[in-house]
């Protein structure tokens, strides 16, 4: 699990799961990331680090590439 703290997807370890608190930068697809299920509150799981990562959110499994990891901010709890 990652810390308290808000941070980005490149932080998580296979295994490790967190909760989506926001998208840090809307020019980087965040309606497309939205339509995919990341949404604040949503939980997700890191199947796969790298490039890209596949992530586990809403019973199906994405990859994604640097860039929407480094936009997609997550935190330890739902709550964010």
């Amino acid at each position: 699990m990652v810390s308290r703290e808000v941070r980005n997807l490149r932080h998580l370890q296979a295994g490790d799961s967190a909760f989506v608190a926001a998208i840090s930068n809307q020019r980087a697809g965040a309606k497309r990331l939205a339509d995919l299920g990341f949404v604040g509150g949503a939980e997700l799981t890191m199947v796969r680090c790298g490039k890209p990562c596949i992530v586990r959110i809403d019973d199906r499994l994405v990859g994604l590439g640097l860039g929407h990891q480094e936009v997609i901010l997550l935190s330890a709890n739902g709550g964010s």
